[in-house]
């Protein structure tokens, strides 16, 4: 029996939108994940408007695949600057830690953290 790559893919949530992409962390973020479920959608978004939105839902979160992360690290630089806003819900504090060594790639991104209770506040903030 083959593995089903979507087996590895983290939810995106009803809330996206065409300028939002709202993603809960559940799995491991895997390659596969990140390559063809979460990639796509964003680089999409970018080019569509020239700027995406990204809500982060870390719901007993895992970590990340090594391949994962090093896709993430390449993105990170060629299109941080396009990023308009980040809001994190829930985040771990390896993940508070991640951004804040990033944080001067980050510098023209507003970014918000919210609590697990405040996440339609979280999706309201990061439309706007």
């Amino acid at each position: 029996m083959q593995n089903n790559p979507e087996d590895k893919f983290n939810d995106i949530m009803p809330q996206t939108d065409d300028r939002a992409l709202c993603v809960r962390i559940y799995k491991p973020i895997s390659r596969e994940g990140y390559e063809l479920n979460f990639l796509p959608r964003f680089i999409e978004m970018v080019e569509r408007h020239g700027e995406a939105r990204l809500l982060v839902h870390y719901d007993n979160y895992k970590g990340w695949e090594s391949q994962a992360a090093l896709m993430d690290l390449g993105m990170t630089m060629k299109y941080a600057k396009k990023i308009r806003r980040i809001a994190l819900v829930n985040p771990p504090e390896a993940e508070l830690k991640r951004r804040k060594i990033n944080e001067d790639i980050y510098k023209d991104t507003e970014i918000e953290i919210f609590s697990e209770d405040e996440i339609d506040k979280a999706v309201t903030w990061v439309k706007s």
